[in-house]
């Protein structure tokens, strides 16, 4: 993924996270495909409402405005989402979320730790990654 073409927001929140190259948590967790929401390319844009769980039609599902989202080694058959949104008061919160057919809010969040710093983005994102693979997959991370 080339960065320079994304909004300044999002290119803020990867260098928060440590980047993309080997010491940052986006390859710690096994990130792909990555997905953003930002509406202003340029400088800081900050989200107008905190981001949420909903549930729409029977699914759940993370609302927020600005942030970026990937996929992330999970269990094995399953889709785990590691989302980062930009809160209104400057500040991320960290969702890690499984999709499955019923989406229930209640059963799809595998970790969410609002408030989170900066400077603390990628301890909280790798920290948050651990304790859902040992609850969740029983300390096994897999490589496909």
């Amino acid at each position: 993924m080339k960065t320079e073409s994304l909004p300044e927001t999002v290119q803020a929140i990867i260098a928060q996270a440590g980047g993309l190259g080997l010491r940052g948590a986006f390859v710690y967790v096994g990130a792909s495909a990555f997905t953003y929401r930002c509406a202003e390319p340029h400088g800081e844009y900050r989200s107008s409402r905190p981001s949420r769980l909903v549930s729409e039609g029977g699914q759940g599902f993370v609302d927020y405005e600005v942030g970026l989202q990937c996929r992330v080694n999970g269990k094995r058959g399953h889709v785990w989402t590691l989302i980062i949104a930009y809160e209104p008061n400057d500040v991320y919160t960290v969702w890690l979320v499984e999709a499955h057919r019923q989406r229930q809010p209640g059963s799809m969040v595998l970790a969410c730790q609002r408030d989170v710093y900066c400077d603390t983005l990628q301890g909280v994102i790798e920290a948050a990654y651990d304790r859902a693979i040992q609850e969740h997959n029983q300390g096994f991370i897999p490589l496909s």
